[in-house]
């Protein structure tokens, strides 16, 4: 009897410890590649409505310039399950076809002046006169690098367009920057934008060309510009047309600031990405957007719409989103 008891307790020691093991929820990863501006409201989805369905996962991320970011997949062979861009032109351009198949245009931004109460002139600034105050001597102002990240050439571009809007010169202001305070070290350039925050509050910069969701992301002060220079307004596509900057040997027109996404095709899961997406569409994740300085879209812009997972689609039609095929 006391073998037959201990027996039955063994076995039923070792069915219970394998049924412990199917019940256990298997652990998932989601991987995200994209651009810096994008990492307080990304990481806000991923915390706030992704994990609580996944409480297992485990979220590793790479947030810098976007051109960059894509060469993490196109020249390191890197893989990720969402890579996403400031700048709606890289994915066709840098990824499509070889390394996704379709991309979602889902929100906008705008360029600004983001500074701090400490920033020289901060009393005085205002959206009417700001590219004066920054183009005074003993200013130093902080920009990313054009060639690594989205928003240097959106900067420039800016220069160019206020330029032509205030001296009838889209060199005038250009010159001003990346010429004059360039030569007396009182322009900063880095590769990232993100990276220029902890200079600002320093006091090592006193203002920052760059989004406007910056400033709201980590609390800094920052000006509302005319739409005409801030690239915000998609009505202006044309206006914003007349500058142009050279990124990495390439003519880049002055064009709308839009985010776009896309799960590439060697994604490690999939049906992660697909989570990460349908959780950027729900409610929740519009409002982290709005939270974050960014504007959601709608209706949003799909490139090759039949290649999007339909529980991507189900989840934008249901949210009340519009889509908007593009070629």
């Amino acid at each position: 009897m006391i073998l037959a008891l201990v027996i039955g307790l063994g076995v039923g020691y070792v069915a219970g410890y394998y049924t412990g093991l199917n019940s256990t929820t298997p652990s998932t990863t989601l991987l995200i590649d994209a651009a810096g501006t994008l990492q307080v409201p990304f990481n806000g989805i991923v915390n706030n409505v992704v994990r609580p369905q996944y409480p297992t996962l485990s979220y590793n991320y790479i947030f810098e310039g976007s051109r960059l970011a894509a060469n993490e997949i196109t020249q390191a062979n890197k893989s990720f399950d969402i890579y996403a861009s400031a700048d709606y032109q890289i994915i066709p351009e840098q990824l499509i076809p070889s390394h996704a198949s379709w991309y979602i245009v889902f929100a906008s931004n705008a360029m600004s002046v983001v500074y701090t109460n400490q920033s020289k002139f901060a009393n005085e600034i205002t959206p009417e006169n700001w590219y004066q105050v920054i183009t005074r001597p003993g200013v130093v102002v902080g920009v990313s690098n054009k060639d690594t990240d989205p928003s240097g050439a959106q900067a420039i571009i800016m220069l160019q367009l206020a330029g032509l809007l205030y001296y009838q010169n889209s060199s005038y202001l250009y010159n001003q920057l990346y010429v004059t305070k360039a030569a007396k070290n009182e322009l900063i350039i880095v590769p990232t934008e993100t990276t220029l925050d902890a200079q600002l509050e320093t006091g090592a910069v006193d203002y920052v060309l760059t989004y406007s969701s910056e400033a709201v992301s980590h609390k800094l002060q920052s000006l509302t510009l005319d739409p005409k220079v801030n690239l915000s307004d998609l009505s202006q596509a044309d206006w914003y047309a007349k500058a142009n900057v050279t990124v990495n040997g390439k003519q880049m027109t002055g064009a709308p600031i839009l985010y776009d996404l896309t799960i590439p095709t060697d994604s490690p899961d999939t049906s992660m990405g697909v989570a990460f997406i349908k959780a950027l569409f729900s409610s929740q994740g519009q409002e982290i957007l709005n939270e974050s300085g960014l504007r959601p879209l709608n209706p949003v812009w799909v490139y090759n719409q039949s290649a999007v997972p339909n529980d991507i689609i189900q989840a934008i039609t249901q949210a009340g989103i519009a889509i908007k095929e593009v070629n």
